[in-house]
């Protein structure tokens, strides 16, 4: 059991995906994790790696992520990358930011896999809801914008991107609640 939550071990993490239904054929295309230590950013640990889908990324998806199919013809499948990912996440937290969805598609491929593993993730989303419930929109940019963070539009919606302000975006928002963070959603297969 971990006993004070500045001495945590955190993973936040961020996928890039074909599209929005893991179980409608969906695939990653990009995984991007970053380990923590309390609160210091400046010693974390990085994983990263574009993904071979197998498949062709709509263009729709480029347009978000701006991942081509040029760009992952010569990476890793997610048979190479996924279990790399989990050996980096370890027993460490996880923290996403709209966590529901990233972790629709680890649970897809941990049955895929017939890999049996339990999580315990935060959302940034949940928090800000918790943050600022007055109000109705809780994605990354707006979350980013309301905590006074400038954001870099080269770096939004590719993984590493979305990682270090997801994390700058948890300890801001966990400084305003006082801690009384939302409890951790369980996933496990």
């Amino acid at each position: 059991m971990q006993l004070s939550l500045d001495l945590d071990e955190y993973v936040f993490f961020d996928l890039e995906t074909t599209g929005l239904s893991p179980w409608g054929g969906d695939e990653i295309i990009e995984i991007g994790a970053m380990k923590v230590w309390g609160e210091n950013l400046e010693e974390a640990q990085v994983f990263h790696s574009l993904v071979n889908p197998k498949r062709l990324i709509p263009p729709d998806a480029t347009k978000v992520n701006g991942i081509t199919n040029e760009m992952v013809v010569e990476a890793p499948t997610i048979e190479q990358i996924f279990p790399k990912f989990l050996d980096f996440v370890g027993n460490s937290w996880l923290i996403a930011q709209n966590a529901r969805f990233d972790m629709s598609f680890v649970m897809k491929y941990l049955m895929q896999f017939r890999m049996k593993r339990q999580f315990e993730v935060w959302d940034t989303m949940l928090c800000s809801r918790r943050a600022f419930p007055g109000e109705s929109k809780h994605n990354l940019d707006v979350i980013c914008q309301r905590l006074g963070f400038k954001v870099n539009p080269e770096e939004r919606h590719r993984s590493i991107g979305d990682v270090k302000l997801t994390a700058k975006a948890f300890f801001a928002l966990r400084e305003k609640l006082s801690g009384q963070l939302p409890n951790r959603e369980k996933f496990s297969v």
